[in-house]
């Protein structure tokens, strides 16, 4: 990925214009190369990106490395087209450098399906859905997020589906409870995720 040269925080002494800037601005100044825009940007968005890092509360990601790479990969976005101003620009920025956290976390995670199976590349945009994705299996029945990992091949260890026979000798039952097991915990997962609003209209697209 390429990397935009960003500035440096600026130091208590300086002073800028507390009027703030409109997202029209923004775009038009990072879309023109601006490098005043962007420094404004900088100044005004860093506290609040750095405050939404320390919200999960984890010591591995470092709010000014997330923040770089987030502004960076929403100056690019913006230029090539891909931001369609459906949000305000805090939002967008946001939502990138949020996804960024969770896609970092997910490098900490062992087990089973984890954010990494949710976020691509080119999913910016849509990680309040994916947010609402993981927080369904962080509260999911840890029993059943095993069977539906096995089943599906969706563990680290997995690369394809396991037949209930192969799942019910993991699990040390017998295939005929690996089947009804499944069967209810898939149904309990489809019930959760078609109540929530935004996972529904998602899978009715």
């Amino acid at each position: 990925m390429k990397i935009i040269p960003l500035p440096v925080s600026q130091s208590s002494g300086t002073r800028y214009n507390k009027e703030k800037i409109s997202d029209e601005k923004i775009i038009m100044g990072i879309i023109n190369h601006h490098d005043k825009v962007i420094e404004r940007v900088y100044n005004e968005y860093h506290r609040k990106i750095k405050k939404m890092v320390y919200t999960f509360r984890n010591s591995a990601l470092d709010p000014d490395d997330i923040f770089q790479e987030g502004l960076t990969r929403a100056i690019m976005n913006i230029r090539e087209g891909k931001f369609k101003g459906d949000s305000s620009f805090l939002t967008y920025l946001n939502g990138i450098c949020r996804n960024i956290c969770l896609k970092e976390l997910s490098k900490q995670k062992t087990g089973s399906l984890g954010a990494k199976d949710f976020i691509s590349e080119h999913e910016d945009t849509n990680y309040e859905l994916l947010v609402n994705l993981l927080k369904v299996r962080e509260n999911f029945d840890r029993n059943c997020l095993k069977i539906i990992d096995l089943r599906f091949g969706l563990g680290e260890e997995e690369n394809k589906g396991s037949a209930f026979e192969e799942i019910a000798s993991k699990l040390d039952i017998s295939p005929e409870n690996a089947r009804q097991r499944f069967k209810r915990c898939l149904d309990r997962l489809r019930d959760i995720v078609f109540k929530d609003h935004e996972l529904r209209n998602f899978f009715n697209q």
